[in-house]
């Protein structure tokens, strides 16, 4: 409840740049270009819709846009827009069921990089980690026990 309350504080932009700041949008990204890499790949993945993440890519690289790059931020902001919807709209488009599997295939593969210790393995590992503090003492054995 508190956190609404500050969010509601902040002006538009603060929560904005809070939220870019925040490595978890960032790692939504990359999973995000890495399941449209992983679509243009499948075979099964119709060849006519692989054409909507390249017309996005002709889009920036054309030199005649909606908004020239000259303007300040607009310029960009369309270029960025249309990747943006490129890459929905073609993962939107692809068969549920392949899009499913590469979601479970990357997300896995994402868990055991955590496992295996990679960038954030060693703060997921210490929150979910038990810890014991205890002291120890040799206790004397009983008559008759052996090593």
């Amino acid at each position: 409840m508190a956190e609404k309350a500050k969010d509601a504080e902040k002006p538009e932009s603060g929560v904005l740049t809070e939220r870019a700041r925040d490595p978890g949008f960032w790692k939504e990204i990359w999973l995000q270009v890495r399941l449209v890499l992983a679509l243009i790949r499948d075979p099964e993945v119709p060849s006519y819709l692989k054409l909507l993440p390249l017309a996005a890519i002709l889009y920036v690289v054309f030199p005649l846009d909606f908004a020239p790059d000259i303007y300040p931020i607009l310029g960009q902001l369309d270029d960025l827009t249309a990747l943006l919807v490129g890459a929905k709209v073609f993962v939107e488009m692809a068969p549920p069921e392949i899009v499913a599997r590469h979601q479970l295939r990357l997300s896995e593969e994402a868990h055991r990089g955590k496992e295996a210790g990679g960038e954030s393995g060693d703060d997921a590992a210490l929150e979910n980690a038990i810890v014991i503090d205890a002291e120890h003492e040799i206790i004397e054995k009983k008559a008759g026990e052996t090593e």
